[in-house]
């Protein structure tokens, strides 16, 4: 266990340390009031919350807001009863340099055996608060520590206050690759938002295995049936996105399980304006933080004398209304070998049944037909909201009412469907079910072989699919083709469209693209992707149309002028009705970047220019710049000017300092060199890449290999990448050592990012968040002698 000693506030004479001063000494002589509460109370976790949002404020990674946060929650931790309060230092994450932590208490049971309950207490950036997520989880951490001190419990509990899970779940992992007593802990409960105003989500996954199911099970029995609630849930079509995309929806429960730990996490409703700077205190339901605290509370009630297993398992689960289906991998691997033997029988049936082909009325191209119509409609879909939009003014009118949207689209398609079969008149289809069946099948046992390779979890909805589709082209009686054909659509759609798509969905109207080509062609993904996810139905429905023998779904019908009166109408009601409906409000705001970009040139000249790009046009922003007030009026979302080269005091140097270099063998050179970088205010980031056409190594005592999204922007043996985030010290030394080639040239950048402008402009519009940011950058290249370039505002 780590020293005591290790916990430090940090130096700060704001109101932050008053209040740590109240809680750490006022707070233990309340016993009539607050210590005399048994039960969690909603009160006091409201009162923690205030203080981390309100008071301390947005707590990105290694921030000096992050760092108040961690000591704060230490100070806590103690003041309720703790036998050992401390701040876990991270300086390092996954090659990130940084001031993150891991806030933790200590209460000693009876035995050895260990209960961690935690929650992230960072945010997702300097502009957001992270009321919600997870300043909420956070408080209810304490709140429940308040409590649990306060008995004599016979398991010892540990109070987890992680820094860094909005940047890949660092603080967590960090302590369980430092934590010594790994093996004494038997369970690990994860509280990663308590909004009350919505459902909340049962997690049991890790990136390939799940908790145990009698932890999952014990949720739901004690949600039900001692708290008297039927709002958990679990999320089948989310929870099998995560598992089989590595965790990437999860949170610091996911590397317990990962451990081979019994863990679960408790997260509230996705669709929560979380990741923005509408995460606030004001836009908080704390009904949720009691709901949050009972049921982590009981749980831990019912394990603290022990749990059944300490062990993780495979299984998906399947929940309704709170009971849930629990099934085992060995069972998904069954289905879908059936299912895979089904499709390839019903594939040789239907080949069997094949029309013989005359070749004087031979339709040709059918399939090639039906792909296009597929195009076209999806065309439909997507671009309905798209002319709305444009008739509106808004690039995505549908972030503030996306169920609305979705009937739109679906109108739109409908009357995209007419379109189609009115050129079906014209170019006909082959009227064999074995041109359409053979294309579906193909299609579906190729994304169920895909999608096992991957996980059963995912495998398991085309297989099923796949199952359904064959009994709809098996059958004879149109009804029961109906039904199937509709489950075959239901398990893909449902696997498409999961629970949580919205949150996605709205990540995406936050991109600030711009110019007609990249937006067209952003466009056509979408259209390009769905309609290759559609092609198995649509194949398959044309496969059981020929195959019935009837006017399926009376598609005959509804090609007439009445057929599209009907459709037409629906939509002009449903485009009416959303044109009065806004499309930003409270929740969901509009983006607007702003970039001051200076690269600093070898003579001391700067290359300052300035971009805007918004999710939206720039029009209406109201602008104060140089003492000015304007109104823009662009119908463009980017705008880029040329600014003067900036004079008077330096907003950052950087100085490359060349000390030696010494032959390391015949063939390699030792090059010694050490960056300076100072700037007038903290920077939010840091970084320093290093490239050349050939390997070589860096050694230095700053961390690098930082991992990246990008796979151009990893580090190999010709790259190497050095990352302080967030929030370095305004003078930094980086000292390193490279080896090379006594010929080779290695290339040298320096960005250095701040998150505000040196320009003074400043930006406002109803429901729009402007983030600023200042972005520094110098390059040099590896050589006996530095250069020094200023940037000055």
């Amino acid at each position: 266990m780590p020293d005591p000693a290790v916990f430090v506030l940090t130096p700060s004479f704001s109101r932050m340390k008053f209040i740590c001063v109240l809680f750490g000494f006022f707070l233990p002589l309340l016993s009539s009031t607050v210590f005399a509460q048994s039960e969690f109370s909603q009160a006091n976790a409201e009162a923690l919350l205030k203080a981390l949002v309100l008071e301390i404020g947005p707590r990105p990674m290694g921030s000096p807001a992050e760092q108040r946060a961690l000591a704060f929650a230490a100070q806590i931790l103690r003041a309720y009863g703790c036998d050992t309060s401390y701040v876990l230092p991270m300086t390092v994450a996954e090659g990130v340099n940084t001031k993150s932590g891991v806030a933790v208490g200590v209460k000693k049971g009876k035995t050895g055996r260990i209960i961690i309950i935690g929650g992230h207490i960072d945010s997702a950036g300097p502009e957001i608060p992270g009321a919600n997520d997870d300043g909420s989880g956070t408080a209810c951490v304490l709140e429940l520590a308040r409590v649990l001190c306060a008995r004599d419990n016979a398991s010892t509990v540990m109070f987890c206050c992680w820094g860094g899970e909005e940047q890949g779940l660092r603080g967590s992992t960090h302590f369980l690759e430092t934590f010594p007593q790994l093996d004494s802990v038997v369970l690990m409960v994860q509280l990663d938002m308590a909004d009350g105003s919505s459902f909340l989500m049962a997690d049991p996954d890790g990136t390939r295995r799940s908790a145990p199911a009698w932890l999952l099970e014990a949720a739901f029995d004690i949600s039900r049936n001692e708290l008297g609630r039927n709002d958990l849930v679990y999320q089948t079509g989310m929870a099998t996105w995560n598992v089989a995309l590595g965790g990437v929806y999860g949170s610091d429960h996911i590397p317990f399980i990962d451990k081979g730990i019994p863990a679960i996490g408790f997260i509230s409703d996705v669709n929560y304006p979380i990741h923005t700077p509408q995460d606030s205190w004001d836009n908080f339901t704390p009904s949720g933080m009691k709901r949050s605290g009972d049921l982590v509370l009981k749980l831990f009630e019912r394990f603290d004398n022990g749990v059944p297993s300490r062990t993780t398992e495979r299984y998906q689960v399947i929940e309704m209304k709170g009971w849930l289906l629990i099934i085992p991998y060995a069972l998904l691997w069954t289905v879908i070998a059936l299912a895979l033997m089904v499709g390839v029988a019903t594939f040789m049936i239907m080949r069997r049944r094949r029309i013989a082909p005359d070749p004087a009325t031979r339709v040709k191209w059918s399939g090639f037909k039906l792909f296009l119509a597929t195009g076209f409609t999806q065309l439909c879909v997507w671009n309905g909201e798209t002319v709305l939009g444009a008739v509106r003014g808004l690039r995505f009118p549908w972030v503030h009412h996306t169920d609305g949207y979705v009937l739109f689209g679906m109108l739109s398609g409908l009357i995209g469907v007419w379109v189609v079969l009115q050129a079906v008149r014209r170019y006909r289809l082959s009227s064999d079910a074995w041109v359409f069946a053979r294309v579906a099948i193909v299609v579906l046992v190729v994304f169920t072989v895909l999608a096992a390779l991957r996980t059963p979890e995912l495998s398991i909805s085309p297989a099923l699919a796949l199952l359904c589709l064959s009994a709809a082209l098996w059958m004879r009686q149109p009804v029961l083709k109906v039904i199937a054909f509709a489950c075959a659509s239901f398990i893909l759609y449902k696997l498409v469209f999961f629970d949580g798509l919205t949150f996605i969905q709205r990540g995406f109207s936050m991109n600030t693209i711009s110019g007609t080509l990249p937006q067209l062609l952003y466009e056509a993904v979408f259209v390009l992707v769905f309609t290759l996810l559609s092609l198995p139905l649509v194949y398959g429905f044309a496969a059981a149309y020929r195959s019935s023998g009837i006017d399926l779904l009376w598609l005959k019908r509804f090609r007439t002028p009445k057929g599209l009166l009907v459709a037409g109408t629906a939509w002009v009601a449903v485009a009416a009705y959303l044109t009065t409906q806004p499309a930003y409000g409270r929740y969901w705001y509009n983006v607007v970047r702003v970039e001051q970009r200076m690269t600093l040139g070898g003579d001391d000249s700067i290359h300052n220019t300035l971009e805007l790009r918004g999710s939206e046009s720039l029009r209406g922003l109201h602008a104060v710049w140089e003492g000015k007030d304007s109104l823009l009026h662009l119908s463009s979302n980017y705008l880029r000017l040329a600014l003067p080269q900036p004079v008077n005091s330096a907003w950052a140097e950087i100085a490359s300092q060349d000390s030696s270099s010494a032959l390391a063998s015949d063939s390699l050179l030792e090059a010694s060199r050490t960056i300076v970088v100072r700037s007038a205010k903290r920077p939010l980031q840091m970084e320093a890449v290093f490239e050349s056409t050939q390997p070589f190594d860096v050694r230095s005592p700053w961390a690098h290999g930082a991992a990246s999204p990008n796979p151009m922007e990893r580090e190999t043996d010709r790259r190497k990448r050095f990352v302080w985030f967030s929030y370095p010290a305004e003078l930094l030394h980086i000292p390193l050592t490279c080896t090379m080639r006594p010929s080779q040239k290695i290339a040298q950048r320096v960005t250095v990012t701040f998150d505000s402008l040196s320009y003074p402009l400043r930006l406002q519009r109803e429901w729009t968040n402007v983030f600023y940011r200042t972005v520094v950058v110098a390059q040099d290249t590896l050589a006996p002698s530095g250069a020094v370039f200023g940037a000055r505002p």
